[in-house]
This record gives structure tokens, C-alpha cells and sequence, in this order.
């Protein structure tokens, strides 16, 4: 019994103690103005110092991957197979969960979050689209992994010119139109003669 008696008397100090405290803040912050600049200053500082430190972290993380990883990802990419039409939606969303999960935990899994969102880029019917919601969605430095990776994507493709392999058509031709002079009376007279099929009666 005496101990319950001493552990409800100390907490009973501490909260005293707590309160008497937090009276005594309030009370410094409501009328000495020198404590309210301390605060602020402090406020300010360690504001700025969290806001440098999510800068440094979002700007350095995407320098560190080399194109050579983003190249070999792709080349991975394009060795798995095509997903069937059936499950598409399921597999898109997969991805975007998985890229979100990867990219949360941590600039060391932005690669692979990277992967996942552009898989499921190649897969959306939209892709334009769908890069402007990442811009707003995914974390920067993803984002600028999933650019480069389309980036490379694009530029890895073969141009049509090069696919194809027919005879060069000479395009100049087709730009040419024929000539055509004024119309002629009679053909608008033959316009004017025209009714509307519904207008007759």
C-alpha cells in the first residue's frame, strides 16, 4: 500500500512539475519579447536546416546513379515478357505500389522504385498522362530516374526510317498542288439549282 501511496505522490510532483513548467513558458512567451525572438530565431534555424538537409538528400541521391545501371536496367526491361491484356491493371498497380514503397525508404532504393514506376509506364495507354501525375506524385529524384530511363528508352528505339528497308520516296512531289483557276459560273449556277431534299414539298 505504500508503495502505491509513493508512486501516485510522484506522479503527482511530476505533473505539478510539468504544468508549473509549461505555465512558466507561456508566461515567458506572452510578455518577454527577447524569449519570443530566441524562439523564432530557433524556430527559423532549424527550419532552414531541415529544409538544406531534404535539399542535399533529394539533389545528391540521382548523381549517384550511373547511366550504365539505368542502361542495363532497360536492357533487363526489354528481355521480360509482355504482360497479357487480362492483367494489366492488376500488374500497373502492383508497380505503382511497389515504386512508392521502394521510394519511401530511402535514397538507396531509388533505382529500383525507378524500375517499377517505369514498367509501369510502359504498360499505362496513356503515357504522357501518366507522366504528368508522377510529376506531381513521385519524389524528385525518382522522377528524374524514370525521365532519364524514357529518355534512353526513346532514344534506344529505332527510327522509321531506319526500320524500314523499301525504296526512298521522294516526298517533294507530294507537296505539290495543281493549279486551279477561278471557279466557274456555270458550276455555281448549277449549285444554286440544287434543292435541300427536305425542303421540298
Amino acid at each position: 500500500m505504500a508503495s502505491k501511496t509513493t508512486l501516485v505522490t510522484v506522479a503527482a510532483v511530476v505533473a505539478t512539475g510539468v504544468l508549473a513548467y509549461a505555465v512558466y513558458f507561456d508566461y515567458k512567451r506572452r510578455n518577454d519579447l527577447e524569449f519570443r525572438r530566441k524562439l523564432k530565431k530557433e524556430k527559423k534555424r532549424v527550419n532552414k536546416s531541415v529544409q538544406q538537409s531534404k535539399q542535399v538528400v533529394e539533389e545528391d541521391a540521382p548523381s549517384e546513379v550511373g547511366e550504365d545501371v539505368l542502361r542495363e536496367a532497360l536492357k533487363a526491361l526489354k528481355n521480360e515478357p509482355n504482360v497479357p491484356l487480362e492483367e494489366r491493371e492488376a500488374y500497373f498497380m502492383n508497380q505503382i505500389s511497389m515504386g512508392e514503397t521502394l521510394a519511401a525508404q530511402g535514397p538507396s532504393f531509388y533505382v529500383p522504385a525507378a524500375i517499377a514506376f517505369f514498367r509501369a509506364l510502359r504498360i499505362y495507354p496513356a503515357p504522357a498522362e501518366l507522366i504528368g501525375i508522377y510529376q506531381t506524385t513521385v519524389h524528385p529524384p525518382v522522377f528524374k530516374l524514370v525521365i532519364e530511363m524514357t529518355n534512353m528508352d526513346v532514344s534506344s528505339a529505332p527510327s522509321p526510317t531506319t526500320a524500314t528497308s523499301g525504296p526512298a520516296v521522294d516526298d517533294s512531289l507530294d507537296d505539290v498542288s495543281p493549279e486551279r483557276g477561278p471557279p466557274s459560273e456555270s458550276g455555281s449556277q448549277e449549285w444554286d439549282k440544287v434543292t435541300d431534299p427536305g425542303t421540298q414539298a
